[in-house]
């Protein structure tokens, strides 16, 4: 691993454990380039303390302004919206955001985007987006297979914030299985829920163990279509130090393997220990290769936090043994089926179907991702490639 991601990753894990006594030196000539990583990272905060002085200095001061100033503003944003459905009796469970930086030694300091809110009734999902969309949060149309995107704007200031309204944790995959354990999981008959009290406002959040699961999932989908960055391991590490004790981890390693995922997990966890300072105590029966580990932490560092579904790369919803004709039709099949949900179940409309998504995976190639056919499908077997060091799906065993 280069030097600067060594250095990068030791301040990191400080950030995450404070405790720990390790000394860090930052070489001069390291500055811009740890610099130039802690903004493509999101994490000014942390590498602020070691660059005073430095030139890069009051780029990541501003920035640390920046996230500071945008976390109150979407903990403002966050508590309305929770408590406009309150007030029409739907409950919804918080996912990531102010949930996960309440785990950090300074919550202000995690990066937050979006609003992820969790309804897994069907009829509150329902009066849920009524209600949203009477008080003004408006539609993006946005062609997802698990949640529907809104805009709010507030009067007073002009900012405007998303909110993605999920009525499925995760989009779903090419490996069925995978789709019914996550279906099941988080369904309204088997989920329960656990309370987190955030500046002074209660939230609902998932369970522990179902929170885990969840994350790795998260991780999975970003990792498969634009990379997620140091920030999501950041998040794994410091949410199990406080709640491990509270995680069965025999269910969630049944979970994990029945869905083809356990691979990610096992890499996931000893890469925060190796890196991050995740305690050697949380379930030390699981390990991955220390030169796996590696190649996966530089591979999040080099990605960078790009934080959105919508890469110049092809969206893939599976893992393949090679990408071929036969690999890009059944991965167009399943985009066909994100597209069309209710007009898919009648296989006598498949061949119109496969022809207007095709139209619109041509438009979006040249229009949207501002590339050409052939570099979106090169790009979609290069990110292929990345789930062969994880083996998960169709690359896991049997």
């Amino acid at each position: 691993m280069e030097s600067v991601y060594t250095a990068y990753l030791s301040v990191i894990r400080r950030s995450c454990c404070p405790s720990s006594d390790t000394d860090i030196v930052i070489l001069p000539e390291e500055a811009k380039a740890l610099a130039d990583l802690s903004l493509e990272h999101r994490t000014a905060p942390f590498l602020l303390p070691f660059l005073h002085g430095t030139d890069c200095y009051p780029s990541l001061k501003q920035q640390t302004k920046s996230m500071m100033l945008n976390y109150y503003q979407i903990e403002h944003f966050t508590r309305y919206t929770v408590s406009l459905l309150a007030e029409h009796h739907i409950s919804c469970y918080l996912l990531k955001g102010l949930s996960l930086a309440d785990c950090y030694p300074v919550p202000e300091y995690r990066k937050l985007g979006d609003l992820d809110l969790y309804i897994n009734d069907k009829d509150a999902f329902a009066q849920a987006k009524r209600i949203l969309e009477a008080q003004g949060y408006i539609d993006e149309e946005e062609l997802s297979d698990h949640h529907v995107t809104y805009r709010y704007r507030f009067s007073k200031t002009g900012r405007d914030f998303l909110l993605e309204l999920h009525y499925r944790v995760v989009g779903l995959y090419q490996y069925s299985r995978a789709n019914e354990i996550v279906d099941e999981v988080f369904s309204s008959d088997h989920l329960g829920r656990c309370e987190q009290i955030i500046h002074g406002y209660t939230y609902i959040i998932l369970p522990p163990s179902e929170y885990v699961f969840y994350q790795i999932h998260h991780m999975l989908k970003h990792y498969l279509y634009s990379g997620f960055g140091i920030r999501l391991l950041c998040d794994f590490t410091l949410y199990l130090n406080r709640y491990a004790g509270e995680v069965d981890f025999d269910l969630l390693h049944t979970w994990c393997r029945e869905s083809r995922i356990l691979h990610l997990y096992e890499i996931v966890l000893e890469s925060c220990r190796l890196y991050l300072g995740l305690s050697d105590t949380i379930d030390p029966e699981i390990h991955y290769s220390r030169t796996d580990c590696e190649q996966f932490v530089t591979q999040i560092l080099k990605d960078g936090d790009r934080g959105t579904d919508t890469a110049s790369s092809l969206v893939g919803s599976s893992s393949y043994q090679k990408v071929n004709l036969a690999s890009c039709l059944k991965e167009g099949h399943t985009q066909m089926k994100v597209r069309f949900p209710k007009a898919c179940h009648y296989p006598v409309l498949w061949p119109v179907l496969w022809g207007v998504t095709f139209f619109c995976f041509l438009k979006n190639t040249y229009t949207v991702r501002n590339t050409t056919f052939l570099q979106t499908l090169q790009d979609f077997k290069k990110s292929n490639q990345k789930t062969h060091l994880i083996k998960i799906f169709e690359n896991s065993e049997s």
